[in-house]
């Protein structure tokens, strides 16, 4: 299966709500979600999590009701919610990165963003690390 993400940085300037609604609007079908620019900086690692978490909606087995919560908890490494809000959660008036997942190819979500495209590099050591760990919460929830 084919998943296409993409992942935009953002300044403390923009707010990650109004980013989000923008995009859920225009990309009803896809997976949108900010969260904090600390959380991650290589858009590689973001596509990898978030394919996992496209996986999981295709065969039924989401983490969270919602696949934009699956998304957070896996980069969290954690299976609480309020935990992966507090740790990765983007928050107003902070840099945040803007991440949309689908299915099908995202077509003018570039033109449309705004942000700076994150880069996609080879992933870390700690980051293959926290993919591994992403992938194993749904092994202990199976």
């Amino acid at each position: 299966m084919r998943t296409y993400s993409q992942s935009f940085l953002y300044g403390g300037e923009a707010d990650p709500k109004q980013m989000k609604s923008k995009f859920s609007e225009v990309f009803p079908t896809t997976m949108v979600q900010t969260v904090s620019s600390k959380a991650a900086s290589n858009g590689f690692f973001i596509q990898m999590l978030a394919a996992q978490t496209l996986r999981a909606e295709r065969s039924g087995s989401l983490l969270a009701k919602k696949p934009e919560i699956d998304f957070l908890l896996r980069l969290a490494g954690t299976s609480q919610i309020s935990e992966a809000i507090s740790k990765v959660g983007s928050r107003s008036g902070e840099p945040f990165v803007l991440v949309v997942a689908s299915l099908r190819p995202l077509h003018r979500s570039g033109t449309i963003a705004g942000g700076r495209r994150l880069p996609a590099r080879q992933l870390s050591k700690s980051e293959l690390h926290r993919v591994e760990e992403g992938a194993l919460l749904s092994a202990q929830r199976a």
